[in-house]
């Protein structure tokens, strides 16, 4: 049985009149990534800060690594590594001193701390900058540097507040390659909020998308592509427009929708490829000629944005 690295029961956090978030509950099972979406002002912020205990909770709770933010933080600060959106380095201290700083706050001890400053600056792309002074960095570098820092004490769970953010495409990728073989040869578990959506869809195993304090659903991508309706784009251009067509199409039972724009057919469908003979089969059949063809999955851009506009709440 596989167990949860992490499980919310009820997470709420008041301002004022304000529920920030409300009654929030999940459970992220270890070695997996979970992508935390929504848009801003949806709690994600402030659920990070009670997760890492910069904030206590009004009501419920959490277990990291199987400690509990309310009763043990101490606990939970050890067993977890967080990189957040805004860095607050001191900018005339070198990469390497940076680090060593944060190790001793750690107590990690020194006859393992330099290999393993060294290994991290390698791993994150910072070994030429290891002594220049991190206010000569660039937003880019800085994350770099934070992400090496929350990796010091070999964290079971890894917080990221937009872990790409400020990096160029070659960057993002040796980032996201170093998330997924944390996941997958160390067995760390990922907690991840960005708007870099496509950078979440090729990290998370799972999404949670919350709005206005509450969670409204949390599954894979591709199974939120079946739930939504939206799950397959077909975009087929006719010769001329041709409403039996349409008629014919919107029968099929693997069809959700079809939109018809000039010569051009909008045909949403939640079944995988295996349905493209039998569309092709019925637009010929009801005399439409085809004149181009084109599959597009619905991305997690689109999922986020229906979910949201429904409000939804997961069972």
């Amino acid at each position: 049985m596989i167990e949860n690295r992490m499980e919310v029961h009820n997470l709420t956090k008041r301002y004022g009149n304000l529920i920030a978030v409300d009654q929030l509950s999940f459970k992220v099972k270890k070695g997996t990534a979970f992508g935390f979406l929504g848009p801003n002002g949806a709690g994600k912020t402030t659920t990070l800060k009670m997760l890492t205990c910069m904030i206590r909770p009004d009501s419920g709770t959490a277990l990291l690594a199987g400690y509990d933010i309310s009763k043990e933080s101490m606990a939970v600060r050890r067993s977890i590594g967080y990189v957040s959106e805004n860095q607050g380095f001191y900018n005339r201290m070198t990469a390497v001193e940076t680090l060593n700083y944060i190790s001793r706050l750690l107590d990690i001890p020194g006859n393992k701390r330099q290999k393993r400053i060294k290994e991290l600056l390698g791993q994150v792309g910072l070994a030429d900058r290891r002594d220049k002074y991190v206010g000569t960095f660039s937003r880019g570098m800085k994350q770099r540097l934070a992400l090496a820092q929350a990796l010091l004490a070999e964290p079971e769970v890894l917080l990221l507040d937009e872990p790409a953010l400020g990096l160029d495409p070659m960057g993002a990728k040796e980032i996201r390659d170093l998330i997924l073989n944390l996941k997958k040869d160390r067995n760390v578990t990922i907690f991840m909020s960005s708007h870099i959506l496509p950078e979440v869809e090729a990290i998370c195993d799972e999404v949670g998308i919350i709005n206005k304090g509450k969670l409204l659903v949390q599954n894979s991508v591709e199974n939120l592509r079946r739930t939504t309706g939206i799950g397959m784009k077909l975009k087929i251009v006719l010769a001329q427009p041709d409403m039996r067509v349409v008629a014919a199409l919107k029968k099929m039972s693997c069809i959700q929708d079809v939109k018809v724009i000039g010569q051009k057919l909008m045909i949403y469908t939640t079944v995988k490829d295996e349905v493209r003979p039998q569309i092709i089969d019925t637009i010929v059949k009801s005399g439409g000629r085809i004149l181009s063809f084109n599959i597009k999955e619905a991305s997690l851009e689109e999922i986020l944005f229906q979910v949201v506009e429904e409000g939804e709440v997961s069972k």
